[in-house]
């Protein structure tokens, strides 16, 4: 769980907890070439890319082009709903397996969203999860809910596959304690698929549940259309979900009772795994602090042994971090607006997490498919330019005179503009 205080943190203005994500080192393309000029000097820094939807390279520009190619794909196969559970099929989290004929549909579609949507159409959108918490969070006892926060859950999603944003605000339904869950938000940043217009809207109508659907009117990019979410929340706490999520039993619990202990604390679940292939469902690894490197670029490390040390007598506690990974987090809402929010002037996504860080409990698990690439485009302009611009804006507003340490790093930075 990650947390961001305003009490003083040595290095740091602020004050953020979080734990783990996959932290296998994977190839960067279309990136800052002065800096990462071959797989081996990449390898060699051990630089890993975690923002928001994925882990991983950055969006081939030329994979965005669903229509082109090898990945010829037309209107009605991108627009279609396939979703047809079969009973069982990845229940208690376990991996679902297909037959051949299924496989080789699984590969020709995966383009559509960088994971294996055959399988996830599978699979029921209120599957079971396992318990994967420790035994001492499962025992822990938290102040009553009428005691606890409300929170307003904001999801933004742009052409995310409909069982996957499915499973996600249905995970939120079925483990989230009804007296603190004051509304879900869902932000539709400029979806072209039809399944996600009146189709979505009829059955999160059926729901049950306080759920608004708010659509921009052009693609507006995770950190704008973040913003249209929180302007239009009523709840005390804002807590930010990617769109490929699962929550697990006792997800929101931890996350309100930090933040009513301390209304400056940001906080962040543990964030499990669920396999982009399979849809097996892996317990995240916990002993691990966000950072980031001269390059802006975040990365995970391990919790020096002082302070594994020091939890050994209660491993609940929050481990203290100065930088979030960023898709998965509770804040104050008045205390979001007091910090000024997002930066607005930045693009899509990118460098956001590592602004809102600067600005500014391990018993909450929430799963997060990780797609070792995007599957959506950038309008106008390439990924790698926009992450750029956005990272460079970050140096030039927070950095002061340690900026120049990013430029040494991303020295064609400068040409980009902000």
């Amino acid at each position: 769980m990650l947390e961001s205080t305003n009490d003083y943190h040595p290095n740091s203005t602020g004050q953020v907890l979080f734990l783990n994500t996959k932290t296998e080192k994977l190839e960067i393309t279309d990136y800052t070439e002065d800096v990462f000029t071959d797989r081996n000097s990449y390898l060699s820094r051990g630089i890993q890319i975690v923002v928001g939807h994925y882990s991983g390279n950055l969006a081939k520009d030329k994979l965005s082009n669903l229509t082109a190619g090898k990945f010829l794909l037309n209107f009605e196969q991108l627009n279609a709903n396939n979703y047809s559970p079969i009973t069982g099929a990845g229940e208690d989290g376990r991996p679902v397996r297909l037959s051949k004929e299924d496989e080789r549909l699984s590969e020709d579609t995966f383009v559509i969203n960088q994971f294996n949507l055959v399988v996830s159409d599978r699979i029921a959108l209120n599957r079971s999860l396992p318990d994967i918490r420790k035994h001492q969070c499962r025992t822990k006892t938290y102040l009553p809910s009428s005691e606890l926060p409300t929170t307003s859950v904001i999801i933004v999603y742009h052409n995310e596959a409909f069982s996957t944003l499915m499973r996600t605000v249905m995970s939120v339904i079925l483990r989230s304690p009804r007296e603190n869950l004051k509304e879900i938000i869902l932000v539709d940043d400029f979806s072209t698929r039809t399944f996600l217009k009146v189709e979505l809207e009829k059955l999160v109508a059926q729901l049950g549940t306080r759920i608004k659907i708010i659509r921009a009117n052009e693609r507006v990019g995770l950190i704008r259309a973040r913003l249209m979410g929180a302007n239009e929340a009523e709840g005390d706490v804002l807590t930010f979900l990617d769109s490929h999520c699962e929550c697990t039993k006792g997800w929101m619990e931890p996350l309100l009772a930090r933040i009513k202990e301390n209304r400056k604390a940001v906080v962040c679940p543990v964030i499990d795994i669920i396999n982009e292939r399979t849809f097996a469902y892996q317990k995240g690894i916990e002993l691990f602090r966000g950072g980031f490197n001269w390059n802006l670029q975040f990365r995970w490390y391990a919790l020096p042994p002082e302070m594994i040390k020091s939890r050994s007598d209660d491993p609940t506690k929050p481990i203290i971090s100065p930088t979030m990974a960023g898709g998965l987090f509770s804040i104050d809402r008045k205390y979001f607006e007091e910090i000024g929010t997002y930066d607005h002037e930045m693009d899509i996504w990118g460098g956001e997490n590592i602004e809102i860080s600067l600005r500014i409990l391990p018993c909450s698990h929430v799963g997060h498919v990780f797609r070792r690439t995007s599957p959506h485009d950038f309008p106008g302009r390439k990924s790698g330019t926009i992450l750029n611009s956005n990272l460079l804006r970050v140096a030039e507003v927070w950095m002061d005179e340690w900026k120049f340490h990013f430029y040494r790093t991303a020295p064609r930075s400068k040409l980009i503009g902000y």
